[in-house]
């Protein structure tokens, strides 16, 4: 019973953190789309603010997932079990906003 457990969390974890990579990927484009046309546009101090503020809130949800992960291994679960949980916390912002991007609002 162990090993199917630890098979669905792996999974579930894989699962999760490509559909968050694949929504960062998209919003990342999205991102260095505005700063080249911002640099484009004769404003290439505004793109690098741009750029550094998005860099900033990507550090800070890298550190809050990093927290959470140690977090999780002092309570004792499982490596796949760890994944589960920060794949799970780190998926609906970056997908909810792929989905906002996408649909052109």
């Amino acid at each position: 019973m162990q090993t199917k457990n630890n098979r669905f969390l792996t999974v579930l974890a894989a699962t999760l953190w490509v559909i968050t990579l694949h929504a960062v990927g998209l919003c990342l484009v999205v991102v260095l789309m505005i700063a080249v046309w911002s640099a484009a546009a004769e404003h290439p101090a505004e793109a690098g603010g741009f750029l550094l503020q998005v860099a900033g809130v990507l550090a800070a949800g890298a550190a809050l997932l990093s927290c959470v992960w140690y977090a999780l291994k002092r309570a004792g679960l499982s490596p796949a079990a760890r994944s589960a949980v920060t794949g799970a916390l780190a998926c609906p912002g970056p997908v909810a906003l792929a989905l906002y991007l996408y649909a052109g609002q």
